[in-house]
């Protein structure tokens, strides 16, 4: 019968297993008091009082064990209520995300439908040209052209030793422009016509230098560019079996001058494809907003079986860049289409084209302070089941 103290145990453990041992489970029954007191108390007893003090001992075990059940028991419980207060305030913050959620879809469809309102006001205010659709037969080819029509600008008048340019310039190398495409059209007996308009349609207001030259209010600017778009839809529409245009929203456009505050998704921009879907609906052969709007910010068309990815480029400034447009996009990109950065462009990153357009605008106060040179000029590009098989840098003036 062992009754030393074994290794690893606590006083009270030793001291509970020979208590118990001898009143409880009956292990050690055949101890006697006496014996067991001097193993315990370190001391010799008599029988009686021995008897005694192994029971007190009991007892005090016995309320020791009890407060350690209550502990936990009241430590389980708070640990119960911790974790019901944080899934109330989970819930909560769900509630108040949602409620946010709600609130911000509202901000943003008011805002449209208010847009939408002061643009048809301001058409139905105006003395539009008729528009009138003929359908022309055009011969199968195998080719198409991809025709950029980027950062117009239109609205920004300016007049410096560089540049010279308000809306009636624009609308000058807008027919220019036109003569040059229907040129190439013709040496290349190309069959359609894919228009790509990725941003900065108008001047906006998003710098004080540009806000001070804009000729006309945002809603004119929109309703200018849109109206002088549709008229170079309608004319392309004669000399192509069909004419698609597919757009995206630039850094121009956005309501708010504040970068940091403006929502990716409202910009005066998108109101172009709107404006033109009903100005051009009786127009047979002209599609608006072919291809698939991935977001606000990038869409996929597809040309002659390749996929070009289309961006304003102000988010796409690097080689890094143009890989996750690839990884976003979830197919393979044959080329990416970009502007912003105001001139003519194409290169090759990682096995992916890059076709960046000029703009109309040319220099501006802006490029000027920044010290940016470009001149006024857009970029066609002849496509056929390889790809781009060449590629004009079209001057506008």
């Amino acid at each position: 019968m062992d009754l030393s103290r074994r290794a690893n145990e606590s006083n009270l453990d030793y001291h509970k297993r020979l208590v118990y041992g001898k009143l409880i489970d009956k292990t050690l029954a055949d101890a006697d008091y006496t014996e067991l007191a001097e193993a315990l108390y370190g001391r010799t007893y008599a029988p009686d009082v021995a008897r005694r003090m192994i029971y007190g001992s009991k007892k005090t075990i016995d309320e020791i064990t009890k407060d350690r059940i209550e502990q936990v028991r009241d430590s389980d419980m708070l640990s119960e209520m911790e974790q019901k207060k944080i899934e109330i305030q989970m819930e909560r913050q769900k509630f108040y995300d949602q409620r946010n959620a709600f609130n911000k879809l509202l901000r943003e469809r008011s805002r449209q439908e208010e847009l939408n309102d002061i643009l048809v006001n301001a058409v139905r205010s105006g003395n539009l040209p008729r528009l009138d659709y003929e359908y022309h037969d055009v011969e199968p080819s195998d080719n198409d052209l991809l025709v950029s029509l980027n950062d117009i600008h239109y609205g920004a008048v300016v007049n410096n030793y560089w540049n010279t340019y308000n809306s009636d310039i624009c609308r000058e190398m807008m027919r220019r422009y036109l003569d040059s495409i229907i040129q190439i059209a013709r040496t290349h007996r190309s069959e359609n016509c894919i228009v790509w308009s990725n941003g900065d349609a108008i001047s906006g207001n998003i710098h004080k230098s540009i806000a001070i030259t804009n000729k006309e209010n945002v809603i004119e600017q929109v309703k200018g560019v849109s109206e002088l778009i549709a008229e170079f839809l309608a004319e392309l529409s004669k000399h192509f079996a069909s004419v698609s245009f597919s757009s995206i929203a630039g850094n121009h456009s956005r309501i708010d001058p504040n970068k940091e505050n403006a929502l990716l998704s409202e910009r005066l921009d998108d109101l172009v494809e709107w404006y033109l879907s009903a100005r051009l609906q009786n127009f047979g052969n002209v599609a608006i907003g072919g291809g698939e709007k991935v977001d606000s910010t990038m869409y996929l068309i597809d040309v002659r079986g390749k996929t070009y990815c289309g961006v304003h480029g102000d988010f796409d400034g690097s080689p890094s860049k143009i890989q996750a447009l690839q990884t976003m996009a979830g197919k393979p990109l044959y080329a990416v289409l970009s502007g912003h950065l105001h001139h003519c462009k194409t290169d090759d990153v990682q096995g992916i084209r890059t076709i960046m357009a000029g703009s109309f605008l040319g220099m501006d106060d802006y490029c000027i302070q920044k010290r940016i040179y470009g001149r006024p000029e857009q970029m066609v590009c002849v496509c056929d089941e390889s790809g781009v098989r060449c590629s004009y840098n079209v001057a506008l003036r």
